[in-house]
C-alpha cells in the first residue's frame, strides 16, 4: 500500500476548503491548495463523509472507497506540496468502482491545471473569418 501524508487537523481542511480550488464530479469533490509554509516532498489527503450522506455504515462506506481510490492514483497524480481533500458525495458509497476511478482522475487533472494557473480559455487571433466571403 503505497504511504502519502494525512490532514488530521481542522485548521488545514478549513484552510483547503477557503483558500483553494475546488472541482466537483459526479461522485467527489476534490478541493485543494499549495503549501506555502510547509515544505515536503509528498503531498497530504484528507477525507470528508458529512451526514448528509447517510448513516454511518454508509459514510464509512464512502471513506473506505475514497481511501482505495487515493491509494491507487495519488502518489501518481498528485503535485508535492500540495494539500488535497476530497468530500464524498450522495453517490460515491453506490458508483461503480471504475466510474469513481475515472471520476478521480479527472478531478485531479483538473484541479492540478488550477493549482498551476493554467485556464481553459485559448486566445485566438483576430483574423478570424466571420463568413465564407472573407
Amino acid at each position: 500500500m503505497p504511504f502519502f501524508l494525512k490532514l488530521k487537523k481542522r485548521k488545514d481542511f478549513i484552510r483547503t476548503a477557503k483558500f483553494g480550488f475546488s472541482v466537483a464530479t459526479r461522485s467527489i469533490v476534490i478541493q485543494a491548495i499549495l503549501q506555502k509554509e510547509i515544505k515536503t516532498e509528498k503531498a497530504r489527503i484528507g477525507y470528508t463523509t458529512t451526514k448528509k450522506i447517510g448513516k454511518a455504515n454508509i459514510r464509512n462506506r464512502c471513506r473506505r472507497r475514497l481511501r482505495a481510490v487515493a491509494a491507487l492514483f495519488f502518489e501518481k497524480l498528485a503535485l508535492q506540496n500540495a494539500d488535497y481533500v476530497l468530500i464524498a458525495r450522495y453517490n460515491t458509497a453506490n458508483i461503480n468502482f471504475i466510474d469513481l476511478c475515472s471520476d478521480f482522475q479527472n478531478g485531479i487533472k483538473k484541479i492540478n491545471k488550477l493549482l498551476n494557473g493554467e485556464t481553459n480559455c485559448v486566445q485566438q487571433n483576430n483574423k478570424t473569418p466571420i463568413s465564407d466571403i472573407d
